[in-house]
């Protein structure tokens, strides 16, 4: 059942902490430094290493807001010890593929490169943390190019209003900032802000390697020890409380053809015993768009109640976890004069999910919700993904035929539990952008939380 983990060498004895291992292949080591490092043996020709860190716009305050994306920009632009060029010729050598993301809590390196090739892959990827150059030419460069970022992502209406949502429903909190920052600190951003916030932030303890493939936890560990392995051990850092507040925002533009309307509920969070639940619930509404075939015949009620009414383009439901809270609830693309008939119909359905469930719906949502997680894993990149998420927010990999079992044990009575906990009568919050004059005003909105019940 377990694959033999293989021995260490004596130098990596020196530099290790404990070692465990765990179904599905998965063998996690942690360094003395607090550098935690988790490998899955996959048969596959290709290998995908990501380096994760536990830094985003939660960590980053009025003045450094965007500094953590401005970083994820220079990653590979340079480094002290090796030019742009040199890297981009490095990359071609090793026939990898790179990218990177920031969000609110974590940053995630990716390569995905031939197995041969991870040892050095490590090597390049621990570089990001401990050697970058960042010239004055290459910055100027990439903040043109992330304040052309900013004007897009601002000319799209989906995403205004999830940055909307966040901003109120987390305001006053560093979960409320912005990934990509205000262009009045991006413009600002320098190398010694960058390099000052490196230093302070990335710490080995808020490191992780999770990498997918056919390739051993020598590999991995002994380049990860030989590069971050001298560093001294820090005290973990934890993210600040967030405090989630009942609010109402919109932005009216009466130009746009459709309103994009978010209703959201405070969640519990990625670590939380209710994810799995309200993720089923979460699949239980269901998400649609106008292109779909067959609305009439959809399984959710919510979705054939939008769909033979005419009243949306798409309506999409989404559980946003972050490691300590979230937001449950319903995204969608509306006319104007729909907007009340849409939202009645959603609410309507989360009543009907609190109150009077049925096991076959139940039953359906669990399928769906057992397919969303097996498709996580599948292949090396989503596989190595969900390492890192996991050992990031949890400090295991949970086996998905635990999870499966702990999915055939939600029954109707469990969602109905956990929904009273997290959506009857529970304060909303919403965002809305575009013609949203017929939006009802919070009131009447936080009213159909709650159904009169004798």
């Amino acid at each position: 059942m377990f694959r033999k983990i293989y021995q260490l060498s004596p130098f990596l004895h020196q530099h290790t902490r404990k070692i465990c291992k765990g179904p599905q292949n998965v063998t996690t080591l942690e360094l003395s430094n607090g550098l935690r490092v988790a490998t899955e043996r996959i048969e596959s020709p290709l290998a995908c290493v990501n380096l994760f860190a536990r830094v985003g716009s939660r960590n980053e305050n009025y003045d450094t807001n965007g500094i953590s994306h401005f970083i994820e920009h220079m990653a590979f632009k340079g480094f002290t010890s090796m030019s742009s060029e040199d890297v981009a010729c490095q990359l071609n050598h090793l026939e990898a593929k790179v990218t990177s993301v920031t969000t609110r809590e974590y940053q995630v390196f990716s390569a995905v490169c031939p197995t041969k090739s991870a040892g050095d892959i490590v090597a390049l990827l621990t570089k990001i943390v401990t050697d970058l150059q960042l010239s004055d030419e290459e910055m100027d460069c990439e903040r043109n190019i992330i304040l052309d970022e900013m004007r897009n992502l601002d000319m799209n209406p989906r995403n205004v209003m999830f940055d909307y949502l966040q901003e109120t429903a987390f305001q006053g909190t560093p979960l409320a900032n912005r990934v990509v920052g205000p262009s009045r600190n991006v413009k600002k951003f320098n190398r010694d802000c960058a390099l000052y916030f490196i230093k302070n932030h990335y710490k080995p303890t808020r490191l992780l390697f999770a990498a997918a493939g056919d390739i051993s936890l020598d590999t991995i560990v002994d380049a990860a020890s030989r590069h971050i392995g001298s560093s001294d051990c820090v005290t973990k850092a934890e993210f600040s409380p967030c405090r989630f507040t009942s609010s109402h925002v919109r932005y009216r533009d009466d130009s746009m053809p459709f309103a994009h309307i978010s209703l959201a509920l405070e969640a519990p969070g990625y670590k939380s015993l209710d994810y799995l639940p309200l993720l089923v619930a979460k699949n239980y509404m269901g998400s649609w768009h106008k292109s779909q075939g067959g609305s009439h015949r959809h399984a959710s009620d919510a979705v054939r109640a939008v769909a033979t009414g005419n009243l949306c383009e798409l309506l999409e439901s989404f559980y946003i976890a972050h490691s300590d809270v979230g937001l449950w609830g319903v995204y969608f693309v509306v006319p104007n004069m729909n907007i009340e008939n849409a939202i009645y119909n959603i609410q309507n359905m989360w009543m009907h999910l609190c109150s009077t469930i049925t096991k076959n719906e139940v039953e359906r949502a669990v399928n769906i919700t057992k397919l969303e997680l097996a498709r996580r894993i599948d292949g090396v990149v989503n596989s190595a993904f969900d390492i890192g998420i996991q050992m990031m927010f949890k400090n295991e990999r949970t086996p998905l035929t635990n999870m499966y079992q702990d999915l055939s044990r939600i029954d109707p009575k469990a969602i109905k539990t956990v929904a009273e906990a997290s959506i009857y009568d529970k304060p909303l919050v919403t965002a809305a952008v575009g013609p949203t004059e017929e939006l009802p005003d919070y009131n009447r909105l936080q009213a159909g939380q709650y159904w009169l019940r004798l």
